[in-house]
């Protein structure tokens, strides 16, 4: 999906925003996305295991964190060109948003089919999707594009 003719912050709409940060992020690095999903999950995991508790949904929960935070970083720092990643480096918090969102959409269905309620789900759900906004949105303010190519 390409972004809107005006990219200007003042004219994009909600709806137009997550549609061009939804464009960005179909560009992310998937594989070193999940590899460090994997990782994540992984260690979590081993960590629970040694401590004799099985701890399946919170180990998936911060790999997920991982995943989707890989997976927004990595767009933004990649070398591509474009009108949608020209308005998610000069937004890096706007664009943030939809990985933020998307880790917690994964998070709350995890923590629900764990087996605890809606009210626990929430909250665990936002806290992991916080991580996954702040990390991302970071990221994008601090880190330039690599290559010569990437000067939007």
């Amino acid at each position: 999906m390409s972004a809107p003719p005006s990219t200007d912050q003042s004219t994009l709409s909600r709806r137009e925003e997550m549609a061009v940060s939804g464009a960005v992020l179909s560009e992310a690095p998937w594989k070193l996305a999940g590899a460090a999903g994997l990782v994540v999950a992984g260690g979590d995991l081993m960590l629970h295991l040694f401590a004799l508790h099985l701890a399946w949904a919170t180990a998936l929960s911060m790999g997920s964190v991982a995943f989707f935070t890989v997976a927004g970083a990595g767009a933004l720092i990649r070398s591509r060109r474009g009108r949608a990643l020209r308005w998610a480096r000069s937004q890096p918090w706007r664009y943030a948003i939809m990985p933020g969102a998307a880790t917690a959409i994964v998070v709350f269905v995890l923590t629900v089919l764990h087996g605890s309620g809606v009210g626990g789900a929430a909250f665990t759900s936002l806290w992991h999707g916080a991580l996954t906004y702040g990390l991302t949105g970071a990221v994008g303010a601090a880190v330039r594009p690599r290559g010569r190519n990437a000067s939007a």
